[in-house]
């Protein structure tokens, strides 16, 4: 009798999704025997002493710590904190080694490959890695009566993120929706003034408001099969790839490079620039030199690769400098009189 109402009170405290696996796993085994009945109350035990939980409807899959506080920003004060939740992946996927990814001698990989060249102080990376393991492995037990919405943009960090995430989503039948910032902006917002051609270059640059009206507003779609498995493809095929190591996005396409010099001509570029403007061959911050990149360059890489790269080129001797190399604020640079 005990026992009973043991399972009894664990059942009531069943959330109605482990309910509904649980009578669908009674209804597709009709001719139960005793362990199998057994094996059913031990599991809706377990699942009734789970503490309740929000009911949460879909999960958010989002690229980068920027976008994922300004998604959980829109949705704080609204019913979606009962019915949505978020998963964020904190790499840059348009640079780096993506081999097996999914799995932990891929991440593990892609960390060293990461820790050779960056200038890390405090234990960044380290963080990278352990959260990497955990963010993985809650893709792939997203439960399937939760719809998934990957929140993408118009470059080739969040497009590989959406083909990455896609693959290790491949054997689930849960619907997936995408949700392209970019797209969503210039349909949206269709002013002139408010229609900037590059805007938003990443879902980072996108205020916790828009996102919002982006999600209430635009017009979501399931992805279709077809495009889904295609997307699919192309991520297995960089999970199994290691020889390429950057990535941008031209003409609505990815594409892949296997040199770690690609974006050097343009760093060089943008520091002619700043000397031409402002007349003079006087030493800068490197902070300076490296915000000016980016603010000018079409690709989303960010400021750890920026900085890499340049000092690799003060290695070369294309740049001169003063101060310490191991970080940013610490180094002035300037290129040679001669150049």
């Amino acid at each position: 009798m005990e026992k009973i109402t043991q399972l009894k009170q664990a059942i009531q405290r069943l959330n109605e999704a482990d309910a509904k696996s649980m009578l669908l796993l009674l209804l597709v085994n009709s001719s139960l025997n005793e362990e199998k009945l057994q094996d059913i109350r031990q599991s809706i035990l377990k699942f009734g002493d789970k503490p309740k939980t929000r009911d949460v409807q879909t999960m958010h899959i989002v690229f980068g710590e920027s976008p994922a506080g300004s998604l959980k920003a829109a949705f704080r004060n609204t019913d979606y904190t009962n019915t949505e939740d978020i998963i964020m992946l904190p790499t840059n996927f348009s640079i780096g080694p993506l081999k097996d990814l999914h799995k932990v001698s891929g991440i593990e990989a892609r960390f060293e490959w990461f820790q050779e060249r960056y200038n890390s102080e405090d234990d960044g990376l380290q963080l990278y890695k352990s959260s990497m393991f955990d963010i993985v492995e809650k893709i792939k037990n997203i439960p399937p009566h939760q719809h998934i919405v990957i929140w993408t943009c118009q470059n080739a960090h969040e497009q590989t993120g959406l083909r990455l995430v896609l693959a290790m989503l491949e054997n689930k039948l849960n619907p997936v929706f995408v949700l392209d910032t970019y797209t969503a902006f210039h349909e949206i917002y269709t002013l002139p003034h408010l229609a900037e051609d590059n805007y938003p270059r990443s879902s980072g640059e996108v205020s916790s408001e828009d996102l919002l009206s982006f999600y209430e507003q635009y017009d979501l779609r399931p992805l279709q099969q077809a495009k889904r498995q295609i997307l699919c493809a192309e991520g297995l095929r960089m999970l199994a790839d290691d020889d390429y190591l950057i990535r941008s996005w031209e003409h609505h396409e990815l594409w892949q490079n296997t040199n770690e010099d690609c974006d050097d001509a343009f760093i060089i570029a943008c520091a002619k620039r700043l000397e031409k403007e402002e007349g003079n061959k006087k030493f800068r911050k490197s902070a300076r030199l490296i915000g000016e990149v980016m603010g000018h360059m079409e690709q989303y890489r960010g400021d750890e690769w920026i900085e890499y790269r340049l000092r690799c080129l003060i290695k070369q001797g294309v740049f001169m400098h003063k101060g310490d190399l191991k970080a940013m604020r610490y180094y002035e640079v300037r290129l040679p009189d001669a150049t």
